[in-house]
């Protein structure tokens, strides 16, 4: 199972028998049965960091299953849940406006363990194949900021992809104020947020979000908020982390230039 691009492979499921080699953007995994049936997992990315595991005394084939996923693992879950996207071009809106874009969003890739049992999914590793996606970012002064993971994205052309590193979100702001404004930052929560992909793709999406620039006391603020992906495939698989039904706004209090 390989990808259009790159001969990498693909995402979907996997049955590992004897040896298993997936290769992916500045990712190597490898999977080896041992003389003793132990199966042997070992990651390695471009920064030469090692990740082994194993299966021991594994005499059935094990079931794997590569899909993207939310970035609230790496490198720990101290967010949250807020990521904080800084775009590399301010987005000017004039007053009593509206603009929608897509951007690009960061993900990381899970390897996934399919229960023989009953077939419910158990995250066995995850990783991401750009190490710098593994940051942090304070929105806010050191005493009362919020901590968010942090990426630098680009606004996207509809042909755009950078496969495993990125998913596409559109972005709709709307501002409400009576002057244009500059907004070079979104922070919002996403562990409510769905990813869409497919299978043999690299495409990946991700639920988009709307916000709202208006007037607060002494202060100009937007409430951003999730908007479900219009996916146009009934095809798609989808990966949620949240049964919730609840659709939590973030305002963004703290500037957003």
């Amino acid at each position: 199972m390989s990808s259009e691009k790159g001969n990498y492979s693909g995402y979907g499921k996997y049955d590992v028998s004897d040896k298993l080699e997936l290769s992916l953007p500045k990712t190597e995994i490898k999977i080896e049965r041992k003389s003793n049936d132990t199966l042997s997992y070992y990651r390695k990315n471009a920064e030469d960091e090692e990740v082994r595991k194993s299966f021991p005394n594994s005499s059935k084939n094990v079931s794997l299953e590569l899909c993207p996923v939310l970035p609230l693992h790496l490198p720990a879950k101290k967010t949250h849940d807020l990521i904080f996207l800084r775009l590399a071009e301010s987005i000017f809106l004039e007053k009593n406006s509206k603009a929608s874009f897509v951007i690009q969003f960061p993900m990381e890739i899970g390897v996934f363990v399919i229960n023989s049992s009953d077939g419910s999914k158990e995250l066995f590793d995850c990783f991401t194949c750009e190490p710098m996606h593994s940051r942090f970012a304070l929105y806010g002064t050191p005493e009362n900021g919020n901590l968010c993971m942090y990426s630098k994205v680009k606004l996207l052309e509809e042909i755009d992809s950078d496969p495993y590193v990125f998913a596409k979100m559109r972005v709709t702001l709307n501002n409400e104020l009576d002057h244009g404004v500059f907004v070079k930052k979104l922070v919002f929560p996403i562990a409510e947020h769905i990813i869409y992909y497919a299978e043999m793709s690299s495409e990946v999406h991700i639920d988009d979000i709307k916000g709202v620039i208006k007037p607060s006391v002494n202060n100009e603020v937007i409430e951003i908020n999730r908007e479900e992906y219009a996916k146009k495939d009934k095809d798609l698989k989808l990966v949620s982390y949240s049964s919730s039904k609840e659709n939590k706004s973030f305002t963004m209090e703290k500037g957003f230039d």
